[in-house]
This record gives structure tokens, sequence and C-alpha cells, in this order.
């Protein structure tokens, strides 16, 4: 199992590492905020983000080889190319484009993932992410995909 690194300053994920491919990732809940380029070219495949989180910062998962991610209501901020994004390695100053592989965002209805994953569908004419609605049984508090 790959090591899992998790840097935490006042609240703030500020760095993920890992030294192999991670298939799921679930960030601590002493993490209020994921900082900009926190999981920068992370080889992660889905992440986890617990209730306390309420800031996704720009660029958050830039250049990461993410491929799902469970957004919670508590999440009302998301920053400008936080998902999906990767850099132009011939232009790195120019800004991030999109990915030509979809990432699912995993929200509720009417939450900030949803108008992230809106906001951000259709760029350059290719789907690079697909919002998918959490549903939860209230009998058993359980998430059902």
């Amino acid at each position: 199992m790959a090591e899992q690194i998790f840097i935490v300053e006042n609240g703030t994920l500020t760095k993920f590492e890992t030294d192999d491919f991670v298939e799921e990732v679930y960030i601590p809940d002493c993490v209020k905020k994921i900082g900009c380029r926190s999981f920068y070219e992370s080889p992660v495949g889905k992440v986890v983000i617990p209730d306390s989180v309420t800031t996704i910062e720009s660029e958050a998962f830039l250049c990461c080889r993410l491929t799902e991610i469970e957004i919670p209501d508590s999440v009302t901020s998301i920053g400008l190319w936080a998902i999906g994004y990767g850099q132009d390695l011939f232009h790195p100053w120019f800004n991030p484009i999109p990915f030509r592989r979809p990432v699912i965002l995993y929200g509720k209805k009417g939450s900030e993932a949803e108008r992230y994953a809106k906001d951000n569908d259709y760029c350059y004419c290719e789907h690079i992410t697909e919002f998918q609605e959490i549903k939860i049984d209230t009998e058993n508090d359980d998430v059902i995909e």
C-alpha cells in the first residue's frame, strides 16, 4: 500500500504526497481548506472530501490524475481551475487547459460541486467533467451510487 502524507497548516491542506498511485484518498477531518496546488501532479484516482472542508482553492488538483471526487455540501467555494485541468507543457505560463478525459464530481443538487461541474462542462468543445448526484439512504445513512 502506498504511503500517504498530508501536510496541514492551520486547517489548510497545503500538500499531499505519496510514493505510488493511490486508488482512493480520504482527506482527514482536520482539514478545512484544500490549498492551491496541494494535489499538484498527485497520482490519485478518487478523492473523498470530509464535511469539515469549506473551500477548494484554485488549481488544488492541477495536473492530478484524478478521475472522481466526492464534494460535500459544506464546500461553498471552488476556485478557478481547481479540478479537471492540467498545464500546457509547451506554454506553462499560459492558463491551465482542460484534461481530455472526464472527471466525475459527486455532490448534491444545488451544491457548489454541481455549479462547478456545470461551469466547467464543455471547454474547447470537449467534455471534461460530469456531475452525479449523491443520494443518501436515510434508513441506513449510506451513500447510494
